[in-house]
């Protein structure tokens, strides 16, 4: 569960720090946009949300969601 909390809560600081930065949070000189990159690319195409959501599910259950 902290796992999966992890992963939003630095999707939420990286998304107020890029709004916060305003045209500077996608310049290079500043490594908002390189980090929000990534975590989005950890939230979506790795699935570590539906994942951790998965195995937080069997756990509350007993019942696999997956195989």
């Amino acid at each position: 569960m902290a796992k999966r909390h992890n992963v939003m809560a630095a999707r939420e600081v990286a998304a107020s720090a890029r709004w916060t930065l305003g045209a500077n949070g996608v310049h290079s000189e500043y490594q908002v946009m390189r980090h929000m990159c990534n975590i989005e690319s950890v939230f979506t195409y790795e699935g570590t949300h539906d994942i951790h959501t998965l195995v937080l599910g069997q756990d509350i259950t007993g019942i696999p969601a997956f195989t």
